[in-house]
């Protein structure tokens, strides 16, 4: 084979493996990497190779993504043209939680898993059509009543079984975090982080019964399918019912009339599911200053709703229930 040939060869090769490998946002390949370090960057480098194996294993034809945060996730042309979800991570414990906790909820209310390599980091989902989020609901009391109906079909007694993380954890995160800042960061001072940290103690000190949660119910991650709803994209977690409320109270919230607006969903949350108000109000100032403890710790901007929510909490526990602390 003469130089010319030759090189024409290569670049044509070349070009075709530039044209199979798949374009990540910059973004999420930053994302990746700052979450999983070296891990990450390795699982970047064997990401084509990951999608190639998918595609043969199952028989797929992966299409574009859907918008990525932390998974990658993108629809998947069966054999039979019709789709399912591949959703790719890198192999950690949090994907791991998510796998145990589809199984327990076995579809009730929830996303049905249709196979999985956990050691690989990848799940096949059903795809849920026309899958918009809760989210487009324009009316709010509807919305809190379709959540609070996906809550009562997913919460399940915990089993000693479940191997899934405790509340508990949630906790130790904010210990971790005021021990790394011991006068406080950002928008949370040391006072705030205290009387987080003395709520958390405070409500796990009731011994309450125990359920296997969502652990990130929130308006995103409730999709449409042609005749339900159904939840996406469980955490795993166990603990009170009252505290998996929490992630939808704070999300879709406007920058004023929060406390009009959680009032409201926390009135039909309780009277719908008989849960504790005093709990959810309680949950909430303690989540809320975690949620932007998270979002530091993450160099991320904090989210200036979920900052208001954390003085909305603890004006109407205060209100109705008097101060949090014993």
């Amino acid at each position: 084979m003469n130089w010319r040939i030759m090189m024409d060869t290569v670049g044509h090769l070349l070009n075709a493996e530039n044209e199979s490998m798949v374009n990540l946002p910059s973004n999420y390949v930053q994302t990746i990497k700052n979450i999983h370090k070296e891990k990450g960057e390795e699982w970047l480098v064997k990401f084509d190779s990951l999608i190639r194996y998918c595609e043969k294993k199952w028989n797929l034809k992966v299409l574009p993504p859907y918008e990525l945060s932390y998974n990658y996730v993108a629809p998947a042309l069966k054999e039979d043209k019709s789709k399912v979800v591949l959703k790719l991570s890198v192999p950690n414990k949090e994907f791991n939680n998510e796998v145990k906790a589809l199984r327990y909820f076995a579809g009730d209310g929830m996303v049905r898993i249709m196979d999985m390599e956990v050691e690989k980091g990848i799940m096949i989902l059903e795809c849920l059509t026309p899958g918009y989020t809760l989210a487009t609901l324009e009316d709010d009391s509807k919305a809190t009543k379709i959540a609070a109906d996906i809550m009562e079909s997913l919460w399940i007694p915990e089993t000693s079984a479940s191997g899934l993380p405790q509340i508990e954890e949630r906790e130790q995160s904010l210990l971790n975090f005021q021990r790394e800042n011991p006068a406080g960061k950002g928008p949370i001072t040391q006072e705030l982080l205290q009387k987080a940290i003395n709520a958390f103690r405070m409500l796990l000190e009731d011994k309450n019964e125990r359920y296997i949660l969502h652990g990130d119910l929130h308006h995103y991650n409730i999709l449409k399918t042609e005749a339900f709803w159904l939840a996406i994209d469980p955490k795993g977690l166990v603990g009170e019912r009252e505290y998996d409320t929490i992630q939808f109270l704070l999300n879709k919230l406007p920058e004023d009339n929060i406390e009009q607006i959680l009032s409201k969903r926390i009135e039909i949350l309780v009277h719908k599911l008989k849960l504790d108000e005093r709990r959810i109000l309680a949950w909430g100032f303690a989540h809320s200053v975690l949620s932007i403890c998270w979002s530091i710790e993450d160099g991320e901007e904090y989210s200036k709703p979920f900052y208001k929510s954390i003085f909305a909490f603890e004006k109407l526990h205060q209100q109705r229930y008097g101060g949090m602390q014993k």
